[in-house]
């Protein structure tokens, strides 16, 4: 998909969601965590060199600036609650094993970012914090409303090093069977002070749904587009999906932008 997205009506950017925040949880096999390897990491592949150091609970909080977000990290020796993760491992149609495998963590590293005036960059840091917690003790990354596979992760993670943004670390794009039909949704949206959205009808392969949907995130993300109820939004202009803010689907708690895929 090489054309441009087009959008038939104003498009504008907001601040309807405010500071969003950027918090994900890195799950550990082994309740231990090598701090020093860590930072070692952060310096060496991302050059990030923190400012303003402090560290809490006998080295078990973590704060400091890397340039104008402020980072935390906070190390539990156990699990996420209620298992919590595990139920949310599940919707990784990537990663068949993942409730099993995300089961087996004893320990978490809690990674906040906020701060600073441009969400790209506030997520950018984010996800090289993240892949910086990444080792062999690491079981998963439970962020997005799912639990990516550490090799998954950092695989998209490294599309930084070349200037490309790593958007499926960015937002999660979940698939449904509806019918006979594919339905899709994100999560991730919200940290970007935008809507969440579900694609309804497309009946075509899981494949070129997924690369339909990710154009769609990459076209708004990159491009701080907001997409309103009653637009249509396409790849040419034969193309006209219409655009509806509705109840969500997947999300009984929110109102969510659905693209109705049907042609």
């Amino acid at each position: 998909m090489q054309c441009a997205l087009t959008v038939r009506s104003m498009v504008r950017s907001t601040d309807m969601f405010g500071n969003s925040n950027f918090l994900g949880f890195v799950l550990l096999r082994d309740a231990e965590w090598d701090q020093e390897a860590f930072f070692s990491r952060l310096k060496e592949k991302w050059d990030i060199e923190p400012k303003n150091l402090e560290n809490k609970d006998d080295e078990k909080i973590f704060v400091f600036n890397a340039g104008d977000y402020l980072v935390s990290l906070a190390y539990y020796p156990t699990p996420v609650p209620n298992g919590e993760a595990e139920q949310n491992a599940v919707f990784n149609f990537l990663w068949p094993d993942a409730q099993q495998e995300v089961a087996k963590h004893t320990a978490q590293i809690v990674v906040s970012v906020c701060n600073g005036m441009s969400v790209m960059e506030r997520a950018k840091t984010f996800v090289k914090v993240c892949d910086s917690c990444i080792d062999d003790n690491t079981i998963g990354i439970y962020t997005n409303g799912t639990v990516y596979a550490p090799a998954f992760y950092r695989q998209n993670a490294d599309m930084l090093k070349a200037d490309a943004l790593p958007l499926l670390d960015f937002v999660w794009l979940g698939l449904a069977n509806d019918d006979g039909k594919l339905r899709g949704y994100t999560m991730g949206m919200e940290n970007f002070k935008k809507l969440e959205m579900e694609f309804l009808n497309y009946s075509g392969s899981p494949h070129e749904f997924l690369s339909f949907m990710l154009a769609i995130v990459s076209y708004i993300v990159e491009g701080d587009v907001i997409l309103d109820d009653g637009e249509t939004i396409g790849f040419s202009e034969d193309q006209k999906f219409k655009i509806t803010l509705s109840d969500g689907i997947e999300f009984n708690d929110r109102k969510t932008l659905k693209i109705d895929c049907k042609l």
